[in-house]
């Protein structure tokens, strides 16, 4: 019987050349943030909301890969392993809600108010193209395991009660760090921008 997650829409094709360069896609976001004068100074109020934001973001990435390991980082059209541990029992695509949280707040960090809107909309369009395409592959990778934790689990909103059985995968803090490695130096080079912006 034919199923949503497995239609081959157009949204699933355009979402597989968004997966395969979504490294990349957000970099000339972050050139505007950076390069870009901003139009506002953040209270010391917004400023401290927007950190704990991109605070949140990144441990909820760390939390995420120290599950998933190196399966995040996957370009190709197989999947060896359906995760279903850590966060991945409360909605089905926490690296791509902490992504979004994480390049909203750095935009607002950096004094942005319409780039700022411009960023959200642009990462949650990009993310919903990426999730057709990765709903399709699992549906096709995993079958009815697949559309099981589908139901059983939200794709954005995360449930505050796992409804779906855990997958036998543990957290491991260095996978999540080694994982990590280019996320976290693209933060401190972002953090040293900023720095030079508010200086200068």
């Amino acid at each position: 019987m034919p199923n949503a997650l497995t239609s081959g829409l157009l949204s699933a094709r355009v979402g597989k050349w968004w997966f395969k360069n979504r490294s990349l896609s957000p970099v000339p976001l972050f050139l505007l943030i950076v390069f870009l004068p901003g139009n506002f100074v953040p209270s010391f109020e917004v400023f401290s909301l927007a950190l704990a934001g991109a605070v949140v973001a990144e441990a909820i990435r760390l939390w995420a890969v120290g599950y998933a390991g190196s399966a995040t980082r996957t370009r190709g059209d197989t999947v060896p392993e359906l995760v279903t541990s850590g966060p991945y029992r409360f909605v089905r695509n926490p690296l791509y809600i902490a992504n979004i949280l994480l390049y909203t707040s750095c935009s607002v960090l950096f004094g942005f108010t319409f780039l700022t809107v411009f960023v959200f909309f642009y990462s949650c369009v990009q993310y919903s193209f990426i999730v057709s395409y990765e709903e399709d592959l699992l549906a096709r990778s995993f079958g009815s395991q697949y559309r099981y934790y589908a139901e059983g689990t939200p794709r954005w909103f995360a449930f505050t009660r796992a409804l779906y059985p855990p997958s036998g995968h543990t957290f491991s803090l260095m996978r999540s760090i080694r994982s990590e490695r280019s996320t976290l130096l693209l933060i401190v080079v972002m953090c040293v921008a900023l720095w030079i912006k508010r200086m200068f």
